[in-house]
C-alpha cells in the first residue's frame, strides 16, 4: 500500500473486478454525510477494519454485488480531507498510522475519491456509538466480549513480519595474460585477459521485523515459495525454461532467530576452520529487524516469468497468535552486490 494513489490506480480495481473482502470495502458518495448517523457509520466501518486485519476503504466508488462499480466522486468543497479526518478521529483510541489519500477525478480539482488506508490496530478501537466492530462477510458487525479481549491483548504480544530482498551476484574469473615480442619496438605486448569462468546467482535475503510492542524471544517463520524458484528444486527436478511457472507447486523453508557463536578454530593443513557453539536465540525488540537467512534461488530465476506467483509466510513468536502474510515475487526489490536496484525479465 505504498504506491501513489491516482485515478488510474483506482480505475484498475474496477477493470480487474477486485471483490470486497476482509481488507477491502467500497463506499458510494452517499456514505459521507454530516448527520450524526452518517458520522457514526464512518467510525463504525473504519474501526471495524482496524479491529480486524486493516485494509482499504474507498469513499467515492459504487459497489455492485461486492464488486467495484463506477467511480462516484465527492465534491471536495462539501467534504474535505480534513473533515473526514476529524470524523475518523472520534474513534477511541485514535488509530495510529491511518492515512487518507485524496484522489482527484477527471480534469476538475473539485471531484475527489478518498482512499482510506487503515493499519491493523494494536488494540481494540471503539466507534462513536461506544461499540466495537469487526469485518465479517463484507460487513461491519459488533464484536463479542472474547473478541474484544483478544484484540486488546495484541499489545502484549510481539508481531513479526517478514521482509525480502533478492540479491544478484556475478563472479568473473580471468586467465593469465599472454604476450609476444614486438620486433619493431622491442617491447612485449599483452593480449586481453581471457574469461575462464563466469558465474551468476540469485539469493533471497529474509529479515524478521518486530512491528509489535513486546519483544520476541523465540521466533520461527515458515516460508512457502514456488518449487521452481528454489535451488533445491533445481537439483531434484530439472525444468524446461519454456514452460510457465506453476505457482501451485511449493517448497517450504523453516527459519528461526538463532545464531551460533564462533568459539575457536580447527587447523587442517594450512587452513583453519571455525568451530561453532550451540545455537542461541537472539531477541527481536520492537521496531527492530534482524536478517535470518539467505536462500539460494535457481540459476534461471532472472529469465523466468513470475507474474502471479507469491511467497507466503507464517510467523510464530512466543505465545502470540500466528501472523500470516504474502508478497508477490514481482514486488520484491532486486539489487546487485553494491545495493543498486536492477531490473530482470520477470
Amino acid at each position: 500500500m505504498s504506491k501513489v494513489w491516482d485515478e488510474a490506480r483506482i480505475q484498475q480495481y474496477i477493470d480487474d473486478g477486485i471483490e470486497e473482502s476482509l481488507n477491502l470495502d467500497y463506499k458510494a458518495a452517499g456514505a459521507l454525510g454530516k448527520s450524526d448517523g452518517k458520522k457514526k457509520e464512518i467510525t463504525k466501518d473504519v474501526s471495524a477494519m482496524a479491529n480486524s486485519d486493516g485494509g482499504l476503504i474507498f469513499y467515492g466508488m459504487h459497489e455492485q454485488n461486492h464488486l467495484p462499480g463506477p467511480i462516484d466522486p465527492f465534491n471536495r468543497g462539501n467534504f474535505s480531507k480534513e473533515w473526514l479526518e476529524q470524523v475518523i478521529n472520534n474513534i477511541r483510541p485514535k488509530i495510529d498510522g491511518l492515512l487518507i489519500h485524496p484522489v482527484s477525478i477527471g480534469n476538475s480539482n473539485a471531484d475527489v475519491v478518498y482512499v482510506v488506508e487503515i493499519p491493523k490496530g494494536l488494540t481494540a478501537h471503539q466507534a462513536m456509538d461506544k461499540r466495537y466492530y469487526k469485518r465479517f462477510n463484507f460487513q461491519s458487525v459488533m464484536m463479542d466480549d472474547y473478541e474484544i479481549r483478544d484484540v486488546m491483548n495484541r499489545l502484549q504480544y510481539p508481531r513479526i513480519e517478514l521482509q525480502f530482498q533478492i540479491c544478484f551476484t556475478e563472479e568473473i574469473k580471468y586467465g593469465p595474460r599472454s604476450g609476444s615480442l614486438n620486433y619493431l619496438t622491442g617491447q612485449k605486448t599483452s593480449t586481453p585477459q581471457t574469461i575462464i569462468a563466469h558465474h551468476t546467482w540469485y539469493d533471497l535475503k529474509v529479515w524478521m521485523k518486530n512491528i509489535g510492542r513486546a519483544y520476541a524471544q523465540y521466533v520461527e517463520a515458515r516460508i512457502e515459495m514456488p518449487y521452481a524458484m528454489s535451488d533445491d528444486a533445481e537439483t531434484v527436478l530439472p525444468r524446461d525454461d519454456s514452460e510457465p511457472v506453476n505457482p501451485t507447486n511449493v517448497v517450504e523453508y523453516s527459519l528461526r532467530n538463532t545464531v551460533r557463536d564462533i568459539i575457536g578454530s580447527t587447523r587442517a593443513g594450512d587452513r583453519y576452520f571455525p568451530n561453532h557453539g550451540p545455537a542461541r536465540h537472539v531477541p527481536i525488540f520492537p521496531g527492530l529487524e534482524t536478517e535470518v537467512d539467505e536462500i539460494q534461488l535457481c540459476k534461471h530465476f532472472g529469465s523466468l516469468c513470475w507474474g502471479g506467483s507469491k511467497i507466503r509466510w507464517t510467523t510464530y513468536a512466543d505465545n502470540a497468535p500466528p501472523q500470516f502474510g504474502e508478497i508477490a515475487i514481482t514486488d520484491i526489490r532486486v539489487v546487485d552486490e553494491h545495493g543498486n536496484e536492477i531490473a530482470i525479465g520477470r
